[in-house]
């Protein structure tokens, strides 16, 4: 998952949880573990989404410049 984008790992963490809970719906004892495994996966690629995305927010896009608004407190 190094090279995902913000968009990309969240559609896999909501492809993580959609399987998990097909597999829960079928309710079988042997797909309990992996169940759990899915549930885990899209946990860990929701995490990863939310990191890349604040990496994306603080580096700007080539050619662009990186202006924040700038406030002075009196």
């Amino acid at each position: 998952m190094a090279h995902l984008t913000g968009q990309e790992a969240l559609q896999l963490a909501a492809d993580f949880a959609l399987k998990a809970e097909y597999m829960r719906a079928d309710d079988a004892a042997d797909f309990k573990s992996k169940v759990e495994l899915y549930e885990t996966a899209s946990r860990v690629a929701f995490l990863k989404a939310c990191v890349i995305a604040r990496e994306e927010e603080v580096r700007p896009v080539l050619g662009e410049n990186l202006r924040r608004a700038m406030f002075v407190v009196a």
